[in-house]
């Protein structure tokens, strides 16, 4: 089944962001580096209109787990709130995009997951989280916006970052980071939905949004030969010291 969704209001909507300071890199970059050193949001407290959190919403009615792109400009003024130059660009000048979809509804209300991809342009160098990941919870007969969350998921990276020496070069470094923004308060362990999704199989399917290479059936390589022969398919090795599913190598 198909549903609707819609925000109308009430405006402003206050949004709460931080940055906490970086404890971890691989290369010491946290602590020799001062533009790193002091990377904070660029306001705790932030209001918005309504229009910001709409541009998240699907512009015709969806089924659950259903995909469509996030509004840029929606998307960049959140990220505003963390970064003065935020760019949906990586600093290599590739998109790798921005997606929702509708993991749960009922009668009452509605959950979007979505996956962001953007880069942090420093004074002298670029700060790449490995992904924006976040939900909305929306209030489906008042059409308001009751809970909102994006942050950077925790893992052992899950920043990359590059110092620029020069037009010709750069340095780079990855590390941990905790950045978070939420609206409301969270809601989403009381609710009961008709119908949903996993929010294991949402992150997934916006993985292979974001990641064409997500779809290919990887296996492990003590079982390639068996799964090759059974298949009747060539066998390709890969090896990577980096993940396929986000910007964190």
């Amino acid at each position: 089944m198909k549903i609707h969704l819609d925000l109308n209001g009430p405006d402003p909507i206050l949004g709460n962001a931080s940055i906490a300071p970086i404890e971890f890199t691989t290369g010491g970059f946290h602590v020799d580096w001062e533009t790193l050193a002091t990377l904070r949001e660029v306001e705790p407290r932030r209001n918005y209109p309504v229009s910001t959190f709409r541009g998240f919403l699907p512009s015709e009615s969806v089924a659950v787990g259903e995909y469509w792109e996030i509004d840029d400009e929606s998307a960049l003024q959140l990220l505003k709130q963390l970064a003065e130059n935020p760019s949906l660009q990586l600093w290599v000048n590739e998109e790798i995009g921005r997606w929702a979809t509708l993991r749960a509804y009922s009668e009452d209300y509605a959950e979007i997951v979505f996956r962001i991809h953007a880069t942090f342009e420093l004074t002298d160098g670029f700060f790449t989280p490995s992904q924006f990941a976040g939900s909305l919870v929306i209030d489906r007969h008042l059409e308001e916006l009751t809970y909102f969350e994006m942050s950077v998921p925790q893992s052992t990276l899950n920043f990359d970052v590059h110092k620029v020496i020069d037009e010709n070069r750069a340095l780079t470094d990855s590390g941990v980071c905790k950045i978070e923004m939420a609206v409301g308060e969270e809601i989403t362990q009381n609710l009961t939905y008709t119908e949903e999704i996993s929010a294991e199989e949402a992150r997934l399917g916006l993985a292979k949004q974001c990641y064409p290479a997500q779809s290919i059936e990887w296996v492990k390589l003590e079982e390639a030969a068996e799964t090759a022969k059974a298949l009747d398919r060539p066998i390709h090795v890969v090896s990577a010291d980096g993940t396929f599913m986000d910007q964190s190598c």
